[in-house]
């Protein structure tokens, strides 16, 4: 059989061109080649069954358009063939991969150049591991790992293309974070999420019909995509309940994960792609954090709100490290006999001579996860306050701190919190530490445990705002607190509403009978402090006493001793 060898190498040449400068390569690439050495069949086989470029959306090997009982087809004239040519490649002397040549009916080896076929199986090979390796590596760049699905740097580049011939305030850019995704963990596991989060994004993947627009998974629990103005209400009512079904996990069950939802409007155009996901996802973390809302848009006030929380969190550290967080004392006092019984310490933030009020910071801070930090910071601050008292020849009375729920997680909390004390030379017999019951079931032992740690170590314990946590009663019967603080709630409303009056009068009859001190928080009017006299409670604070003050003007209350009674 003559074979114009020549001509071979021209074709070789013309392919590894072909695959450097164009797309993938298809099977049409191999049709030449083929024909002109009289093959009828040409491809290879790999492990395709647990190749991990195979894609959950299209169920398609990535690195070929053909895929033929596990064999990578790469040309096929549909002829029957009665000889099939093998040749083996190795990798660290293993076998890894074989290509296979078929040729036309009636074509014997005898008839072939053997030589000349292996150096075009080889070349033919090494062209198509490069293409493959191409293919593969933009397949890595461009795709989630996990999911398959685009990624966000495939989103951007998407959406570069896509505003060339396409108004880009036409569309919109939405980011998506899973509600209750831990939750769907703990129910079926780990491997079981994956199986969800994998769903969840190949339905998403799917729903995006219009070749304009594009969903990717950020990471994650999070997912972007941005699609026409003219489809946002459909999108919107899909993202409000994806369902999942078919999950081994889930045995036979179906679950709808549903989103917080971020827009950044066709308004925001103007900004870059990257600056539009950025603005979607403030408004996804803003809607599920602190404004507690499903879908938020993003807009000139929310960045203003974002900026001061990000203003707000830079400043903390410094801020604590220069002392300029102070406590501020509200008094207790006993209302029969005008006596100052203790004080409360109120975290107050001064910055360069201004008041930074704890409604701008606070929830800032609880959300950020440094609420235990700031407390810690007061607690330090309140002891240094009471040993400059014990200097000046003063005997402060007790005074409360208030220690959040969010620090019942913190390893060692309790060997924390008396350390600083002991470390500012007081002795726990100063302190009291309030904490407000917990409203959820799985933290109630722990509470117990903490307080009763604190307890042990000489603190007073003081339960705030009782009776509208989770259990009330439990935890009285539960820990042997030395203090009950009535909510203000109740007590705001007591003059006006029975129920209020007759929920203080029961909480005050439970703490007399297990010999538990009784305080009630909010008073603001003589005729509140005298019903509640009445009721057996003696002992408030409020600001029909005091608004909380600095430490001069409380020095000045402890050397006063003590205000005018209610009559």
């Amino acid at each position: 059989m003559n074979v114009n060898t020549q001509r071979v190498r021209k074709a070789l040449v013309d392919l590894a061109r072909r695959a450097i400068d164009t797309e993938p390569l298809t099977n049409d690439d191999f049709r030449e080649i083929c024909e002109s050495v009289l093959v009828s069949k040409m491809y290879y086989d790999m492990d395709v069954g647990k190749n991990r470029y195979i894609n959950p959306v299209t169920k398609q090997l990535i690195v070929s358009e053909n895929i033929v009982d596990g064999k990578i087809m790469l040309y096929d004239n549909g002829e029957k063939t009665d000889l099939v040519m093998k040749y083996t490649y190795y990798y660290n002397d293993i076998e890894y991969v074989h290509a296979y040549i078929e040729f036309r009916p009636g074509i014997k080896k005898s008839d072939l150049d053997l030589l000349m076929y292996q150096f075009m199986a080889d070349q033919i090979f090494i062209i198509v591991s490069r293409q493959n390796l191409r293919v593969m590596l933009d397949f890595e760049e461009a795709y989630d790992d996990r999911t398959c699905i685009p990624n966000s740097r495939h989103l951007k580049n998407k959406y570069a293309r896509v505003t060339k011939h396409y108004p880009k305030e036409d569309i919109c850019v939405i980011f998506l974070n899973l509600q209750n995704f831990k939750y769907l963990n703990e129910i079926i596991g780990m491997q079981g999420g994956d199986e969800a989060l994998v769903k969840y994004a190949v339905t998403l993947h799917s729903f995006i019909e219009d070749e304009d627009e594009c969903a990717c998974r950020v990471g994650g629990d999070n997912f972007a995509l941005f699609v026409k103005k003219e489809n946002m209400e459909r999108t919107l009512k899909f993202l409000e309940a994806v369902k999942l079904d078919d999950l081994p996990h889930l045995k036979g069950r179906e679950y709808a994960l549903s989103a917080w939802i971020g827009i950044s409007p066709s308004a925001d155009c103007e900004a870059p792609i990257e600056l539009r996901l950025e603005h979607a996802s403030i408004a996804c973390s803003l809607g599920k954090q602190r404004f507690k809302k499903k879908i938020m848009v993003y807009n000139s006030e929310l960045a203003n709100n974002f900026k001061h929380g990000r203003e707000i969190v830079a400043m903390f550290h410094p801020a604590a490290k220069n002392h300029e967080f102070h406590p501020f004392f509200q008094p207790k006092v006993n209302m029969l006999t005008g006596e100052l019984i203790g004080f409360e310490a109120l975290c107050r933030w001064i910055h360069d001579g201004k008041f930074i009020y704890p409604d701008q910071f606070i929830p800032v801070l609880d959300r950020q996860g440094l609420i235990h930090d700031l407390d810690m910071t007061i607690l330090n601050e309140t002891c240094i306050a009471i040993k400059k008292w014990l200097d000046m020849g003063l005997e402060p009375p007790r005074v409360s701190v208030n220690i959040s729920r969010k620090n019942l997680f913190i390893p060692n909390i309790e060997e924390e919190i008396i350390g600083i004390i002991l470390r500012n030379g007081i002795d726990t017999k100063h302190l009291e530490v309030e904490i407000t019951e917990s409203a959820k079931e799985e933290e109630f032992d722990r509470l117990i445990d903490f307080l009763a740690k604190l307890k042990n170590q000489g603190l007073r314990i003081s339960i705030d705002d009782f009776g509208t946590g989770y259990s009330s009663l439990s935890l009285i019967n539960n820990i042997n607190a030395d203090i009950v603080k009535i909510d203000k709630s109740f007590v705001s409303s007591m003059l006006n509403d029975r129920k209020a009056a007759v929920l203080i009068e029961t909480i005050i009859q439970i703490a007399k009978r297990l010999d538990m001190d009784i305080i009630a928080e909010g008073v603001e009017i003589a005729d509140e402090g005298k019903a509640l006299i009445k009721l057996g409670c003696v002992n408030a604070q409020g600001y029909y006493y005091s608004k909380p003050v600095d430490f001069e003007t409380t020095t000045k209350l402890i050397r006063e001793h003590g205000f005018k009674p209610i009559q």
